[in-house]
């Protein structure tokens, strides 16, 4: 008797085809042709190898190529070669918090490995120019990018952008941001318990499948979100090259990581090349939720600079 043929399920997440035994509802289907080169989902046990190790957090580092992560609560994930990522031990996890893993800090590794850095940043696109929002964890990044949503953008990207600094192309990743509930809340968006980012978490995928972007883009603009609890009106001012290519190699997502397997060298050359290419803007902005209306008209004023 003939063997059944595995059905795989394709998406695409930043530029690359991504193909999975399992449907992974929180990304976009990739219907044209694949691309070279895809990213393989399989979902299954491993071992630890018996080389040498070291640890940054959740990461088990076994070389540069070869990173197991074990987040708290969560599954066990092995990073494998820019080309796979082994999921393991996640029958207790929703589909919500396989994707918050699976597409969060695994996928961030894995485009290390392929030699595009990410940035902690978001990005959308409005009246024909893009935006990337980019900061540290809880600087606003996902409020500000579901905000200017809700003012006509298409979202490219949530929380990890990936960029090609030779073309300044910014690549779509899945059409959804995390909110927590208090930015959910403010900005009147329901929530759903199903989609919750984790247990225990009072943060929420949220679907903004009509509003996504399914393209690449010419990146504008990045502006380096600031909070500053003495602001009483946001400011913004534009980096020097310096001052971005530090301030950028900083905000590389899980940069810590990535130095830590010998890639910190990658990073600050990729920092640079964006820096040398794209206007980078400081814009520190007021913890008072009352300013937002006025943090979000001087984004839109930097963004329709030409």
């Amino acid at each position: 008797m003939a063997r059944r043929r595995m059905t795989m399920h394709r998406y695409h997440v930043g530029g690359w085809s991504v193909r999975s035994p399992r449907p992974l509802p929180y990304l976009a289907p990739d219907v044209g042709p694949e691309r070279p080169d895809p990213i393989e989902i399989t979902f299954g046990a491993f071992d630890p190898p018996a080389a040498p190790t070291r640890t940054v957090g959740p990461f088990t580092i076994h070389g540069p190529d070869l990173i197991d992560l074990h987040p708290p609560g969560g599954s066990r994930l092995r990073i494998r070669d820019g080309r796979a990522i082994i999921v393991a031990d996640d029958d207790h996890l929703s589909a919500a918090e396989v994707h918050t893993f699976l597409f969060g800090p695994a996928f961030t590794m894995l485009a290390h490995q392929r030699g595009r850095p990410p940035l902690h940043a978001g990005a959308v696109s409005l009246d024909g120019r893009t935006i990337g929002i980019a900061g540290n964890s809880g600087a606003g990044k996902s409020t500000m990018v579901h905000a200017l949503v809700q003012r006509g953008a298409r979202l490219l990207s949530d929380d990890q952008l990936l960029i090609d600094p030779a073309s300044r192309l910014a690549y779509p990743a899945y059409p959804s941001a995390k909110l927590w509930a208090a930015s959910a809340e403010q900005l009147a968006v329901p929530t759903d318990d199903d989609a919750r980012v984790k247990d225990g978490f009072d943060k929420f995928h949220i679907d903004l499948g009509t509003s996504f972007l399914d393209a690449p883009q010419p990146l504008d603009l990045l502006l380096v979100l600031a909070p500053t609890p003495e602001l009483t009106a946001p400011e913004a001012r534009r980096f020097t090259r310096g001052e971005a290519t530090a301030v950028l190699s900083r905000l590389t997502h899980y940069g810590e990581v990535a130095s830590a397997a010998g890639r910190g060298g990658a990073m600050l050359q990729h920092a640079a090349a964006i820096a040398a290419q794209v206007p980078v803007y400081r814009v520190a902005r007021p913890m008072d939720f009352d300013q937002f209306d006025a943090l979000i008209d001087l984004v839109l004023s930097l963004g329709g600079e030409g």
